[in-house]
């Protein structure tokens, strides 16, 4: 069977707390996602890994305090100048899972969270498309059926 692994990732923003955690959703290819069935076996991905986050300098939370505006307070700028463009003004964590597709489709992902009890957090999650079309298996092999030396005719059959 024909088959691929597809990637799919979430930056995560604020408004999180350690215990926190996503499951991935999908739609089996076709129409929209799922909510109520978990792909991955329903598997938690930790939004805070090892208890330890990056807490975004730059954009989210800090970036958003008068120290993100470099310009408005002339100080180095932890929010948007020059710290706020690199990995401390980002914030967070990446969160990435990894499914099989066994079939050509368009594919709808989502990202549901809940908090440490296990209650989803509001809001619609972001979802990402993806168009697969997956190459069909090699043939095992070709074996000589025949061949007709006067017409050139050459047939092969599947092994």
């Amino acid at each position: 069977m024909s088959k691929a692994l597809v990637t799919i990732s979430f930056a995560v923003g604020i408004g999180y707390r350690p215990g926190d955690y996503a499951v991935l959703y999908g739609n089996g290819g076709s129409g929209s996602i799922d909510w109520d069935t978990a792909l991955n076996g329903g598997r938690r991905y930790d939004l805070f890994p090892n208890h330890a986050g990056l807490f975004g300098y730059g954009h989210a939370p800090y970036g958003h305090h008068p120290y993100g505006k470099a310009a408005a307070l002339r100080t180095s700028g932890y929010g948007h100048h020059p710290y706020g463009h690199g990995a401390y003004g980002h914030g967070s964590v990446t969160i990435s899972a990894t499914t099989l597709v066994t079939a050509c489709g368009t594919y709808l992902f989502g990202f549901k969270v809940f908090d440490a009890a296990g209650n989803a957090h509001s809001g619609t999650p972001a979802e990402a498309s993806l168009t697969v079309c997956i190459a069909p298996n090699r043939p095992t092999g070709l074996k000589l059926s025949s061949y007709n030396k006067t017409t050139d005719v050459l047939i092969l059959d599947v092994a």
